[in-house]
């Protein structure tokens, strides 16, 4: 057999398994169906004269309030460090484990990040994608939070 035959037919084979391969690593996300269907505004029956609900009345939570609790949560950053978020009442207790250990903060919700008081400053805990955290390898994640940029973010992956 010709030798020339034979290394096309090695190469052939060795690029369809890489094609194969690359087409195995396909990194679509999976979508979930919600668990509740969306609810369907109801018209209002009440009568012409009644006044309407105030919004600061409404029982409805406000929709800072509701960015703020989807920081709850560990969040792993670089060499072992991370934060863990946890609501208690109208707080949240703030877990920060860094290279010099961890230490508890005690934070409320602004808008839609969460404040705290550490070393006489306040800072501040925000949603932020991975290029806004600073940090070298967190550039392509997109579920993240940044305390101080360049040296405070944490992804979860």
């Amino acid at each position: 057999m010709n030798t020339n035959t034979l290394r096309r037919s090695v190469l052939l084979v060795v690029l369809a398994a890489g094609i194969a391969a690359l087409g195995a690593c396909n990194n679509t996300p999976e979508v979930k169906p919600s668990a509740s269907p969306t609810p369907v505004p109801v018209a209002s029956t009440s009568p012409v004269g009644s006044p309407a609900a105030s919004p600061a009345t409404s029982p409805v939570a406000s929709p800072g309030a509701n960015k703020v609790d989807a920081l709850v949560g560990r969040w792993p950053g670089v060499e072992g460090t991370y934060v863990n978020i946890s609501k208690k009442g109208d707080k949240y207790s703030i877990d920060i484990a860094n290279l010099d250990g961890p230490k508890t903060f005690e934070g409320t919700a602004k808008g839609d990040a969460i404040e705290f008081p550490r070393n006489g400053k306040t800072e501040t805990i925000k949603a932020a994608s991975g290029a806004e955290t600073g940090m070298k390898g967190f550039e392509k994640e997109n579920n993240c939070v940044v305390i101080t940029k360049g040296s405070e973010g944490f992804c979860k992956k």
